[in-house]
C-alpha cells in the first residue's frame, strides 16, 4: 500500500513537470514580410556573400553562445528597420538572436525593457514625413538638429547594449518587417532573415543595405549567429532638409538649410567666380550641386565670362537655360520658363488684377522690383516664392 501511494505520488510529480515544461516552452514567432513594391524599391534579391561583420554587427558576436535565454542562444546587436516603407524606415537598435526549442531553430528580435535602445525615422533623399510618404526636401529645422553618430547607438563598440534578461521578455519578432525569412530548414539546423540594416552612421545621414543574417544550431541547446552578409549594394538616407551630395556618399544641407558657404563648397563643375553683387545661387537637384545665374534678368557675357550684361532685343530678349542672352524671332515671345520662345497666341496670359495682386488677390505684386519675385507673386500659390525656370521655388 505504501509503495502504491509512493508510485502515484511520483507519477503526479512527473505529470506536473511535463505540464510545466509544456507551459514554459519557448514559442516561435515570425516577422512580417514586406510587399513586392517595397522589395523593388530597395533592390532586394542580390547575391548576399559580402561580410559586413564589424560594420553592421560587431564580429565578436558571431559564432558565440552569448545570448539571453539560458545563455545558449547566440545573439548580436545591430541597427535595423523595424518598419520598412518604400522610401525609408524606422530604425532601432535591436538584439538579433538565434533561438532554439524542441529541436527547432529560428531567429528572434528583442528590445530592451529599459528602453535605452535609440530609434530614428530616416528617409531616402527627396522624401520625408512620419512614414517617408512626402516628396521634397522638407523643413531643415528638424534635420539640422540631427546627428546620427549620437542619435543612433554605436552598436560596434558598446557591449552594454546587450539584452540579457529572460527568454521571451522584450521579444518583438512579430513587429519586425523583413524582406525574407527562413526557419527550420536544413534538418532544423539553419535559419536566415533579410533585414534593412545600418552599415554606417553619419552626422545627417546613414548608409543602409539589405543584410542577410544567418543562424545555425549545433544541438538542441546551442544556437548562434553564424555570419552577416550584404550584396554590396547600399543606399544613402538623409535627415529632413538634407540632400545627397554629388557622389551620394553623404548628406549635405538642402536649399532651405544651406548657407552661402555650404553652397559655395558644393558648386557644380564649371562654375567659379561667384559674385554675390551680380549673381544668385541656384540648386541643381539632379546633380546635387549649386550653380549661379545673373540677377535682374541679365545674362552672362559669354560661355567663358560670368560677367552679367543687359540682354539686347527688348521684349524679345530672354536668358536661356545656360544663363546666356538670347532673342526670339518676330511673332514669338520668350516662354515664362525662360527656355526658348513661343508663338504669341500660345502664351500664358494673366489678368490685370492677378498681375497686381496675385492669384488670390491678396498681395502687392506691383511693388516687387525683382523679376523672379514678381513672377512668383503673380503665379505661385504660396507666399514668398520666386518664379524661376518655369517653376515656383524658394527665393534665395
Amino acid at each position: 500500500m505504501e509503495r502504491l501511494i509512493m508510485r502515484k505520488f511520483l507519477i503526479a510529480i512527473c505529470g506536473i513537470l511535463v505540464v510545466s515544461g509544456a507551459l514554459g516552452a519557448k514559442s516561435q514567432k515570425s516577422p512580417n514580410p514586406v510587399t513586392d513594391a517595397i522589395k523593388q524599391s530597395w533592390g532586394w534579391g542580390g547575391n548576399y556573400n559580402q561580410s559586413v561583420a564589424g560594420e553592421f554587427m560587431d564580429a565578436d558576436y558571431l559564432n558565440q553562445r552569448h545570448g539571453a535565454c539560458g545563455r545558449d542562444e547566440g545573439a548580436g546587436v545591430a541597427i535595423i528597420a523595424h518598419k520598412i516603407w518604400e522610401h525609408g524606415g524606422y530604425f532601432c537598435t535591436t538584439q538579433i538572436q538565434s533561438a532554439n526549442a524542441g529541436g527547432k531553430s529560428w531567429i528572434d528580435f528583442y528590445k530592451r525593457t529599459d528602453n535605452i535602445y535609440k530609434c530614428e525615422t530616416i528617409c531616402m533623399p527627396g522624401y520625408y514625413g512620419t512614414k517617408c510618404e512626402k516628396t521634397g526636401v522638407g523643413d531643415c529645422n528638424d534635420g539640422a538638429n540631427k546627428d546620427y553618430t549620437s542619435d543612433l547607438d554605436n552598436v560596434i563598440d558598446n557591449s552594454k547594449l546587450d539584452k540579457t534578461d529572460g527568454c521571451e521578455t522584450g521579444v518583438i519578432t512579430s513587429d519586425i518587417d523583413v524582406f525574407r525569412y527562413v526557419s527550420n530548414s536544413n534538418n532544423n539546423r539553419h535559419s536566415n532573415v533579410h533585414v534593412l540594416g545600418v552599415i554606417e552612421r553619419k552626422e545627417h545621414g546613414v548608409i543602409v543595405g539589405i543584410i542577410q543574417v544567418n543562424a545555425n544550431r549545433r544541438s538542441n541547446h546551442y544556437s548562434y549567429i553564424a555570419d552577416v552578409y550584404s550584396d554590396g549594394q547600399t543606399k544613402l538616407l538623409c535627415a529632413e532638409g538634407y540632400v545627397a551630395n554629388s557622389n551620394k556618399t553623404d548628406c549635405i544641407p538642402g536649399p532651405l538649410c544651406a548657407t552661402d558657404e555650404d553652397k559655395l563648397n558644393n558648386m557644380c563643375p564649371g562654375f567659379s567666380g561667384y559674385d554675390s553683387s551680380q549673381h544668385s545661387l541656384k540648386h541643381d537637384a539632379a546633380k546635387s550641386c549649386y550653380y549661379f545665374r545673373c540677377k535682374n534678368n541679365k545674362g552672362f557675357q559669354s560661355e567663358l565670362s560670368r560677367t552679367c550684361i543687359e540682354c539686347e532685343g527688348g521684349l524679345l530678349a530672354y536668358v536661356n537655360n545656360d544663363g546666356l542672352c538670347d532673342v526670339c524671332i518676330k511673332g514669338e515671345y520668350p516662354r515664362s520658363s525662360g527656355n526658348g520662345c513661343i508663338p504669341k497666341e500660345q502664351m500664358d496670359t494673366y489678368s490685370q488684377t492677378q498681375m497686381k495682386s496675385g492669384p488670390n488677390s491678396n498681395r502687392d505684386c506691383w511693388l516687387e522690383t525683382d523679376p523672379e519675385k514678381f513672377g512668383g507673386c503673380v503665379i505661385c500659390s504660396s507666399n514668398n516664392q520666386c518664379w524661376d525656370g518655369g517653376s515656383c521655388t524658394s527665393c534665395d
